[in-house]
């Protein structure tokens, strides 16, 4: 787990009462005091507005730049606005936690944990576990499924930090940050499981979002395993950084719809995809789906794809969809998944400077169901195997059993090599790992690549993969 990373961005030290207000459900706290003192946690001496209530205090954001809160579990009763799935009421929209005002490009809102305090927001009151049977299609005894959200973020220029969540979080605007949380539990949203969803409830989409630093885990079933994820967009472009995911259903990234968002990027870089043990047979790194390619391009560069059924996965537009500009693959690691890339719908992908490693027999470095080869671009990549099991797959049939014979059949990866990458401790299980041993920037791996000599992720030895602790920031 990694230590609580939280960014506090206006300390109440020097911000006025005016620009700041507390959530704080302690023993004696006067809801809507203004007389609040966050050192000794007591109303009658101090000069902050304060809540008990979790809804009055997100309203007073209205007025207040920062809302502070302090160590505790919230959580309220079920709100309106259900529909009824499998019989069960469920809210889409409107979180434990309702983030409705906007900020502004000069002055954001913050929303966070106080100073490294301990904070949990349930979607269920009273529910603070995840679901032990993550394929359960009907919800009568899923704690994943929640009546609403944890957390729903409906305001533009907003900056949330340091939560511990039990359930989903919902982000339906622009120019959202989402830092140093511990989010688990896949709600309801549009019925697929997910534990965050950016899902616009306006025209224009959801864009910048920037999901940093953060756990995110325990998502669950969602219509099939292959339509559901950790992480899903609609009508969206975000950045996902330094974050660790784990224990996921189906997908940990489903790059789902990108419409609205003609001329911005999706980028996923610097996170690092563990394994899960709730469905080690289907769990995916970043998996596709992409229904309207209006997105200009998808960067996914310098992650670890680690003990993944299927590390990275490219679906393309469907029949009469234009594509996007591409989808980059580039300096990621892949460490023992079951097969490390795979492409099923003709989509532009260029695959470069990747490192990948196999350690068990079966293992396959590509899936490749594309015919013909017109828009695969892979080249200038790493490929190692413990056992010799070489396996590269075009039309479900293995194409090669060397490099060599991949490169004759397939006329790719000409520039790439089979070489043994002396990572750290190839057995472990940790981001630091994976790292290669000496200084990356001697070992000129590849010539005349474009993405630099080295392959893999750790392009200077110096790359944070995962969430960075407050002293790396």
């Amino acid at each position: 787990m990694m230590q609580r990373a939280l960014v506090v961005l206006l300390l109440v030290s020097t911000a006025s009462s005016a620009q700041t207000a507390f959530l704080d459900n302690a023993t004696g706290i006067v809801n809507g005091s203004t007389t609040y003192d966050p050192e000794t946690r007591t109303c009658g001496h101090g000069r902050y507005a304060v809540f008990t209530d979790i809804d009055d205090a997100a309203k007073a954001l209205a007025e207040a730049d920062v809302l502070y809160v302090r160590e505790g579990t919230y959580s309220r009763p079920s709100v309106g606005n259900y529909i009824t799935v499998h019989g069960n009421q469920v809210n889409y929209w409107t979180g434990a936690l309702a983030i409705t005002t906007d900020g502004t490009p000069e002055k954001r809102k913050l929303v966070s944990a106080y100073e490294g305090e301990h904070v949990i927001i349930q979607a269920k009151p009273g529910v603070s576990a995840y679901n032990p049977d993550p394929a359960d299609e009907t919800f009568i005894n899923s704690s994943h499924f929640y009546p609403n959200p944890a957390i729903s973020i409906s305001g533009a220029y907003v900056d949330v930090v340091g939560f511990k969540t039990y359930g989903q979080v919902v982000i339906a605007r622009h120019d959202v940050t989402v830092e140093g949380c511990d989010l688990g539990g896949g709600g309801p949203h549009m019925n697929q499981g997910q534990v965050v969803a950016l899902n616009a409830n306006r025209e224009g989409g959801v864009y910048n979002v920037v999901l940093r630093n953060n756990l995110i885990h325990h998502s669950c079933w969602g219509e099939s395993r292959g339509n559901g994820a950790a992480v899903m967009g609609y009508n969206f472009s975000c950045i996902m950084e330094n974050n660790t995911f784990y224990d996921n259903y189906g997908a940990d990234v489903r790059i789902k719809d990108t419409g609205d968002q003609q001329g911005r990027d999706v980028i996923v870089r610097y996170n690092f995809f563990g394994p899960s043990s709730l469905d080690p047979k289907g769990n995916t790194g970043t998996g596709g789906l992409n229904q309207d390619k209006q997105i200009d391009r998808i960067l996914i560069h310098n992650n670890v794809f680690y003990g993944k059924a299927l590390g990275a996965s490219v679906d393309g537009p469907p029949p009469g969809k234009p594509p996007n500009r591409g989808m980059f693959l580039y300096k990621n690691t892949f460490i023992d998944c079951t097969t490390d890339l795979s492409e099923w719908t003709n989509p532009t992908i260029n695959a470069h400077n990747n490192l990948f490693y196999h350690s068990q027999q079966g293992q396959r470095f590509y899936d490749i169901q594309t015919k013909p080869w017109s828009r695969l671009d892979s080249d200038s990549n790493l490929f190692f195997s413990v056992t010799g099991d070489t396996r590269w797959l075009h039309l479900y049939r293995n194409r090669g059993t060397t490099l060599a014979a991949w490169q004759q059949y397939s006329s790719w990866d000409q520039h790439s090599v089979w070489k043994d990458p002396r990572l750290v401790n190839p057995a472990g299980s940790r981001p630091e790992d994976f790292k290669r041993k000496g200084d990356p920037r001697t070992l000129q791996d590849v010539a005349g690549s474009k993405y630099g000599p080295v392959c893999g992720a750790y392009e200077t030895g110096s790359e944070i993969i995962g969430p960075r602790t407050r002293e790396q920031r």
